[in-house]
């Protein structure tokens, strides 16, 4: 929920790609509340689009009651603690899911989610979906991947040119529902007028590099929903070898009183069906 005198908007756009029969993704949004999700999911028998829509809407159903105008304007809420409850309880809802429905068992799912509050965005992250932030026309990836690669990165046992190359980069080393419990990353950055941030599943980040999509952003910054549309259509290009999502949130400055905000009662979902 941001403050007045600022417009956030929101655009989404989920892909099946080339190689894949199914969308196993969900992306989901609402500018009214800041509220931005994105979901890779896995399993066998279909099982990846059970758990990535089942981490969305559990995440947007935590926080329904808790981002509100009221609660907002009070001070009172931890946002950063709320987000992080509500990761965690999809992971139960996602994890009990796995092992009440033989169809599903072993499912699980990445996610990544922003919400704006006032001034400020905080970030949750779980898996090897990312969150980029588009600034002063340089792009930062502000998440670190749970995967197997990143961590031989860490540690010095590979190159980020060599990581590129490796045939275990997409070996993830978190997702909700494989566990009881699921470790959370939470943090938080201060916006500023022009930011864009970018949600995205790993069938954008390894197909397209970070200059193409700073190059697009840069060309198509007033106009996100455009943007988000070639952002897919390049990974297409490029082989398109898994499913591709993308969800963009600006941070604009609000001209007129009735462009403060988004006035849209619905929330946007895709599941990629």
């Amino acid at each position: 929920m941001i403050s007045e005198g600022l417009k956030l908007v929101i655009h989404g756009v989920t892909d099946v790609g080339r190689n894949r029969e199914h969308n196993e993704d969900a992306i989901a949004w609402d500018s009214r509340t800041g509220l931005a999700l994105l979901a890779d999911g896995m399993g066998g028998h279909n099982a990846g689009e059970v758990a990535s829509a089942l981490a969305v809407d559990s995440v947007r159903t935590s926080l329904a009651e808790v981002v509100t105008p009221e609660i907002v304007a009070s001070g009172i809420v931890q946002f950063g603690d709320a987000l992080r409850d509500a990761v965690d309880f999809a992971n139960q809802e996602i994890h009990e899911q796995s092992h009440e429905r033989p169809e599903c068992a072993g499912m699980g799912t990445t996610l990544v989610a922003t919400l704006f509050i006032n001034h400020s965005v905080i970030f949750a992250h779980v898996g090897d979906s990312r969150i980029y932030r588009y600034r002063g026309n340089e792009l930062q990836q502000v998440t670190s991947d749970h995967s197997l690669v990143q961590e031989m990165i860490d540690n010095g046992y590979l190159s980020q040119e060599e990581a590129q190359l490796s045939t275990s980069r997409n070996l993830i080393t978190r997702a909700l529902g494989i566990g009881e419990a699921v470790e959370v990353d939470i943090c938080e950055d201060s916006t500023q007028i022009g930011d864009i941030y970018l949600l995205c599943s790993d069938g954008l980040s390894d197909m397209i590099s970070d200059q193409d999509i700073a190059l697009i952003l840069f060309k198509h910054s007033g106009d996100i929903e455009t943007a988000a549309r070639n952002l897919v259509d390049l990974a297409n290009e490029k082989g398109g070898s898994d499913n591709i999502s993308v969800i963009l949130a600006a941070v604009y400055r609000a001209y007129t009183e009735d462009t403060v905000i988004d006035d849209s009662t619905t929330l946007e979902i895709d599941r990629g069906e």
